[in-house]
């Protein structure tokens, strides 16, 4: 069977190690996280102003092929707020990590 692709949103200022937690949890429980914040930071400067953009468009691709969007982390940022509307208008399913860790629980 296919894995289902699971978008990862947390905010900017998350540290590396935490992502890799949350990233690690979601393949835990049967998806393949995706996490566009850390996959994009290697070759594209936040500090250039196209090169953010582009880093936007890229992920909006990219959230656009993914079957949900995990919110992880306790805080919402604007970049987040945007994915979380994005994914809605495209009614992509949004959940918590601990939402998701509760649905697999019960099951």
């Amino acid at each position: 069977m296919e894995q289902a692709l699971a978008y990862v949103c947390c905010p900017a200022d998350e540290g590396r190690a935490k992502v890799q937690k949350y990233c690690r949890k979601i393949y835990e429980l049967g998806y393949v996280p995706i996490c566009p914040q850390y996959a994009f930071a290697p070759f594209l400067d936040d500090g250039v102003a196209e090169e953010q953009q582009d880093k936007t468009k890229m992920s909006h691709l990219i959230l656009k092929r993914c079957r949900m969007v995990v919110v992880c982390g306790k805080e919402v940022s604007g970049t987040m707020d945007s994915e979380i509307s994005m994914a809605d208008r495209l009614h992509i399913i949004c959940t918590t990590l601990d939402g998701l860790i509760k649905i697999k629980e019960a099951e």
